[in-house]
C-alpha cells in the first residue's frame, strides 16, 4: 500500500465547488507506470501524460475516486495539481 496521504482539504473544496474531476500529479515507483496507469483508468481517470524516465503520471481523476488513487500499488505520492479554481480569493 502507498504511503501517500490524500490532500483532503483540496479534495473537499473541489467537491464543494462542483468539480467532477481534479488534476493529479502521481509519482510512480520505477517500472510500474503502466500498471498504475491501467489501475487509474479502471477508476475512471484519464491519463493525460506519462514520463517513465522520472516516474510520474498526470491524470484527470473523478473527484469521488481521488482517495482510491492513493491505494494503488506502485503509487508513491499523489498531489492535486494546479489551482482548482480561476476565481480570485475573497478578501
Amino acid at each position: 500500500m502507498s504511503s501517500a496521504k490524500p490532500d483532503k482539504l483540496r479534495i473537499e473544496q473541489a467537491k464543494r465547488d462542483g468539480h467532477l474531476t481534479v488534476p493529479l500529479m502521481i509519482s510512480v515507483q520505477q517500472g510500474r507506470d503502466e500498471e498504475v496507469e491501467q489501475a487509474l483508468e479502471r477508476l475512471g481517470a484519464t491519463v493525460e501524460s506519462r514520463d517513465p524516465r522520472i516516474g510520474y503520471l498526470r491524470a484527470e481523476m473523478p473527484v469521488d475516486k481521488v482517495e482510491d488513487a492513493y491505494l494503488i500499488a506502485g503509487v508513491s505520492k499523489v498531489d492535486v495539481d494546479e489551482p482548482l479554481s480561476n476565481r480570485l480569493p475573497e478578501p
